[in-house]
């Protein structure tokens, strides 16, 4: 696996002083002159690209190349994920350290916890590591009902806390994803009861995992067993996005675990994410990464899982 630095973008971006110019610069040295590019990428990179190359745009070839990881890369997102779960440690740890303020909201050294001083926590961790957080999602309370909410102001203690953190090494442009919820004492019976069911979820659907079996067939059993469980899915309420998805130079990439999910192959790196979201409740989201192999499902992730802390 070449990495960016290794292909000589350090020295194209003192050249060239134009970021665009020196990623488009660097794959014109890696690939040649005549490149098959996804229909994905972004115009005005393309219009880069195309002043050093001659491109055509693929809607399948490239997607399905990069679906099947090989070695290399199952190692470098290996790596990302332990990066991922040292910061997202240190930030569970600054909750269960917090104490609680007349309101019940956290303090930790006299200053109030917030989901913006948990990102920062957690950027601080990965720095280090060369990768970087954005967009992390600490959100707290009714917040939680809302899968994609990313958080904002003092967080507070007997309520839900989400953390999905999913960063990504600027060295080789690999992403790991995971997300545990968490709360800071007792949250209501019903957020401990659909914890149980979400963790419970997660596993039906990671004994499932493996070569041969759909995307499909495992979102759509874990979506059974919500309802045998009595979480039924209606507009904004239940379990209302897609089971897991793929992961590698892009947080969302093929192959997908939800309706229309396909047939999953060794190589494929995907997460399991189930959730479930009822506003004036809160909601729970636990997820793992790992990837498929000859006999089943290769789990990355290693942190524990424990609500209260």
């Amino acid at each position: 696996m070449i990495t960016r630095s290794a292909a000589g973008l350090p020295d194209l971006l003192q050249e060239l002083k134009d970021p665009e110019r020196a990623a488009a610069q660097m794959i014109r040295n890696l690939a040649g002159t005549k490149l098959l590019v996804p229909a994905s990428m972004p115009v005005g990179f393309a219009q880069t690209l195309m002043q050093v190359a001659d491109i055509t745009v693929d809607r399948t070839t490239v997607a399905a190349m990069r679906r099947v990881k090989t070695p290399d890369e199952i190692l470098l997102m290996r790596e990302v994920q332990q990066q991922n779960e040292a910061a997202t440690r240190a930030a569970v740890e600054l909750i269960r350290k917090s104490g609680i303020d007349e309101h019940g909201g956290l303090i930790y050294e006299d200053e109030p916890v917030t989901s913006e001083k948990v990102r920062e926590v957690i950027a601080s961790v990965l720095r280090p590591s060369a990768c970087e957080e954005r967009d992390t999602i600490i959100s707290c309370g009714p917040d939680t009902a809302m899968p994609h909410c990313l958080g904002t102001g003092q967080l507070h203690a007997n309520q839900p806390i989400v953390m999905d953190v999913f960063p990504r090494n600027l060295k080789t442009g690999y992403f790991a994803d995971m997300t545990r919820t968490i709360a800071k004492g007792a949250p209501a019976k019903e957020i401990m009861q659909m914890y149980e069911t979400v963790h419970a979820a997660k596993e039906l659907a990671a004994d499932m995992l493996g070569p041969g079996i759909t995307g499909a067939e495992v979102h759509n059993a874990v979506a059974a067993f919500f309802i045998e469980k009595g979480y039924e899915t209606a507009g904004a309420s239940g379990f209302i996005h897609s089971l897991g998805h793929g992961v590698g130079l892009e947080i969302h990439e093929g192959p997908s675990l939800s309706p229309s999910g396909g047939i999953l192959e060794p190589g494929n790196v995907v997460t399991i994410e189930p959730g479930l979201y009822y506003p004036g409740i809160g909601g729970v989201r636990l997820e793992d990464m790992g990837v498929i192999t000859e006999n089943g499902f290769d789990r990355f992730t290693n942190f524990e899982e424990q609500l209260i802390v």
